[in-house]
């Protein structure tokens, strides 16, 4: 995922589930009953995008917004409401952890009981109006079942810090079968307030995420999600428009979602991109395990099928779908194939096979070859890291070293591979790289060979060696591997080590680049390093500083310093790499007349020019192109 994105919790449920198992202050047990939340957030990951994918219904939990009694008589009359004869299948009160059948004066006596304790005034009131509804098709019979334990679990159970006692009733609407739960906030073992927030351990989401789990466990298809995780944008309707529209028409579906900020909207929609990326991470991943295996060939194309409908701005609704079909309660234990289990193996088995060959590569005669293979190993490890949802190995061989903590970094290879791999096949400039690349590497092997010993010590060779520090850039994986080669020296031998590279970098940046390609390095480079890297160290940058300063006139070279840029236009075209060309070559100037900036200027101004002039070279060919510009209002 794209920085400033959502955690794995967040990204499935809406909200970080931190610590489900602890025990709560009421003595539960800190284990959860089966959908209260106990699996792993892996699990519940893969749960939640293949339920998705394959268009399951979605937990429903909602509290009636002004559904809190403020007096014994709201009470009365609410309790009365929901457990009225023509409307309720099944009615049950609980207390103490235990149902009870409801007896001609089990209501009045809970509302004497309940508001004898009540205290203060409350603004949402002493109770909570909550109900739990069901997808269309659901047997009445299964839907008791996980209304009573789902308030088992979440109510009475102990585990969300006390224990609160509640009047429940499923009503049997055969178009939209639902329970209510009228629940007393004041706790019964500690006289803990009923707290349902995301800031409390009792939230919306470890409400659905039961409701999901139960509702599975009794042969109800079911899942909890995040609503951006369906390319849902908006926010719902608020309650009281809906029940206004919902009274006046019958169709409270028709309501518009609350308004919301263009700045707001991109940002959801960059979310949604991101979740694009992970069922197609996830679609891969099924695809590679599921060879022969019809169900995970299918699932596969229901991931892959979700990614696009995201990525086209549609929504992932709800639909007849034959992965995971309806069960009868007593087959409920008889699931033909869990696509969480599947998932989980596959995954499993591929950091295995992963993680073997890696090893084998560690385990390589040392030379250049080895060195590639690690490259090779990063490059995939950077395609499967959405397979496997950032799994840390894969993120180790993908996620590049900072250069701070890589002492074998250098910009200009980097820049000359990454250039590389952007440029069409048969474009001339590969050719010029590739010069450039054999040309650095003849020299460091050279180099490096009058350094057996320091190589043998190290366990590699000089074409290693060299080899490794032509790919410019490293993962985390390899740049550990390689300082633990380096640690492992005596000092003596790490401060030749350093020599040694010092010569190395000095002879990379000897070898002459091509005007054209020299150029597209500087952009490159002014890209990619920190905002806060000295201006005067990109190395790109001072190659055309040299070049330029030889290149210009006396006159031509006045004019720069005078901070016209005019003379350089001919030479480099992007206004970027100018404008830190010119602030080079005069910095230089300055040097010389030792009158040197009292601070070394950073690329942080030239790096938001790049950035700038990239956003519109994008936006002119999208217009060439004919494709139509987001305008940050309509999805």
């Amino acid at each position: 995922m794209s920085a400033g994105t959502l955690s794995l919790e967040e990204a499935v449920l809406g909200y970080p589930l931190e610590d489900l198992a602890r025990r709560s202050r009421s003595g539960g047990t800190g284990t959860r009953v089966p959908g209260a939340g106990q699996s792993s957030v892996q699990a519940r990951s893969f749960r939640a995008f293949a339920g998705n994918a394959q268009r399951s219904p979605q937990s429903v939990v909602k509290r009636i917004r002004a559904g809190g009694c403020h007096s014994k008589e709201e009470l009365t009359r609410q309790l009365s409401y929901i457990t009225r004869e023509e409307a309720a299948h099944a009615t049950w009160a609980n207390f103490a952890g235990v149902d009870r059948d409801l007896r001609p004066n089990t209501l009045s006596r809970a509302v004497e009981n309940w508001s004898s304790s009540w205290r203060g005034a409350p603004r949402r009131g002493h109770t909570d109006h909550i109900i739990l509804s069901f997808p269309k098709g659901t047997g009445i019979e299964a839907a008791e079942a996980v209304a009573r334990a789902w308030g088992q679990a979440i109510f009475a159970s102990g585990d969300y810090g006390d224990q609160w006692r509640y009047v429940a009733a499923v009503h049997r609407d055969p178009d939209h079968i639902h329970a209510h739960f009228v629940v007393d906030k004041v706790g019964c073992d500690w006289g803990n307030f009923l707290s349902i927030s995301m800031k409390s351990e009792l939230n919306y989401d470890v409400m659905r995420e039961c409701h999901a789990e139960l509702s599975r466990a009794h042969g109800i298809d079911m899942v909890a999600s995040n609503r951006l995780s369906r390319g849902i944008i908006e926010n719902p309707p608020r309650e009281t428009d809906y029940r206004a529209a919902h009274d006046k028409t019958g169709r409270g579906d028709l309501v518009p979602p609350p308004p919301m900020s263009d700045q707001e909207r991109a940002r959801r929609r960059t979310l949604v991109k991101d979740f694009a990326r992970q069922y197609a991470g996830l679609g891969q991943l099924a695809s590679l395990s599921g060879a022969g295996n019809a169900f995970m060939e299918k699932l596969s194309q229901a991931f892959f099928r979700s990614a696009q409908t995201l990525e086209e701005g549609g929504r992932l609704m709800p639909e007849a779908d034959a992965l995971t079909p309806l069960r009868p309660p007593e087959q409920a234990s008889e699931l033909r194939v869990d696509p969480v289990a599947a998932m989980a193996q596959a995954r499993d088995q591929m950091l295995a096979e992963a993680r073997e060959t890696w090893e084998s590569i560690l385990a390589m005669e040392a030379g250049p070859e080895r060195v590639r293979m690690q490259a090779e190993f990063s490059r995939t490890s950077a395609e499967l890291m959405a397979a496997t949802q950032a799994d840390p190995f894969f993120r180790d061989h993908a996620v590049i070293a900072a250069p701070g903590d890589d002492l074998f970094a250098h910009l200009t290879p980097a820049s000359l591979q990454y250039v590389r791999a952007g440029l069409e096949a048969g474009d001339p400039r590969m050719g010029q790289i590739d010069s450039a690349l054999d040309d650095m590497r003849g020299a460091l092997t050279a180099a490096f060979s009058r350094d057996t010993g320091l190589m043998a010590q190290m366990g590699t060779t000089s074409g290693e060696l060299a080899e490794y520090l032509l790919q410019g850039e490293h993962s985390l994986a390899q740049a550990e591997t390689w300082r633990g080669r380096a640690e492992s020296l005596d000092e003596a031998a790490f401060t030749r080590l350093i020599e040694v590279l010092d010569e190395g970098h000095r002879l990379i940046d000897g070898v002459a680049v091509p005007r054209d390609l020299a150029e597209r390095l500087a952009l490159d480079q002014l890209l990619t390093v920190d905002e806060h890297h000295p201006l005067a160290e990109v190395p790109a940058i001072e190659s055309l500083v040299d070049q330029m300063a030889e290149a210009l006139s006396d006159a031509e070279l006045a004019q720069v310093l005078k901070g016209d840029s005019t003379p350089l236009q001919g030479d480099i075209r992007d206004p970027a790499v100018r404008a830190a060309v010119a602030a080079g070559v005069k910095n230089e100037a300055d040097l010389a007349a030792g009158q040197g900036p009292s601070e070394r200027e950073t690329v942080e101004a030239y790096q938001a020019m790049a950035r700038a002039r990239q956003a519109e070279l994008t936006a002119e060919h999208a217009a060439e192109q004919g494709a139509e510009i987001e305008d940050g209002h309509e999805l």
